[in-house]
């Protein structure tokens, strides 16, 4: 079989309102995957909303759909090679941290990175941070509202670390995870983990490992030491 016609029946096999990439076809021959792809486009079968990213619109009745601008900038940054992850107001939401939906759409990705605007009235926020690559949306989440703590809106550092605390305590994240991810996190993310981690009672082995990395002469002005049990053995005030 021809590679136009394997990228076509593979196409035709996919979901409408669906983005592809070159990714999507590494097993074939990339100059004639890009050509096939160019002859589609011009017949219509396919629309090219960006340099390398691909959209299969859907026909509806107020016309033929769009992808969103985030899923764009998302099939952008895996063409590119560089590991992201969605974190923000979005995944702080869904998480149970705040209830509030920032207009602004945030990326934690694996490297620095340039993109430009993918649609002028979309806000979009890429954030260098570290384990993307390793650390699940979930994970990733909770070390930047760890490092957010003061500023997500609609809540108090105090709830977001007692629904943090909930989060651990239940399994659907796993601190020893976390805190493995931690250690490329700026100290004061380290310093607020480990006092949840003490409050809930987590391995000491663990505990002691993420205590070894903070100075012990370094204090942490969090206004937590009221609010948190834990807070004073982990130098935060």
């Amino acid at each position: 079989m021809s590679v136009a016609r394997t990228v076509l029946n593979r196409i035709k096999k996919g979901d409408e309102d669906c983005l592809w990439t070159y990714r999507d076809f590494a097993d074939l021959p990339s100059l004639a995957v890009a050509a096939a792809l160019s002859r589609l486009t011009k017949k219509g079968c396919i629309r090219r909303v960006r340099n390398g990213v691909y959209y299969v619109p859907r026909v509806t009745r107020f016309g033929t759909t769009t992808p969103a601008p985030p899923r764009v900038a998302a099939a952008v940054l895996t063409r590119r090679g560089i590991a992201w992850s969605p974190t923000g107001h979005a995944a702080y939401n869904r998480l149970g941290l705040t209830t509030q939906v920032s207009p602004t759409t945030t990326f934690a990705v694996g490297r620095k990175v340039r993109l430009a605007s993918v649609e002028p009235s979309i806000r979009l926020l890429l954030r260098p941070a570290a384990a993307v690559r390793s650390a699940n949306a979930d994970e990733r989440a909770v070390l930047d509202a760890l490092r957010d703590l003061r500023w997500i809106p609609d809540t108090t550092p105090e709830n977001v670390i007692a629904r943090v605390s909930d989060l651990f305590r239940s399994n659907r994240i796993s601190f020893a995870r976390v805190a493995r991810f931690a250690r490329r996190e700026p100290p004061r993310v380290r310093a607020v983990l480990g006092a949840i981690g003490s409050s809930i009672v987590a391995d000491p082995n663990i505990l002691e490992e993420l205590k070894g990395s903070l100075n012990p002469m370094t204090h942490f002005s969090l206004g937590l030491s009221d609010k948190l049990a834990t807070a004073r053995e982990w130098n935060i005030r």
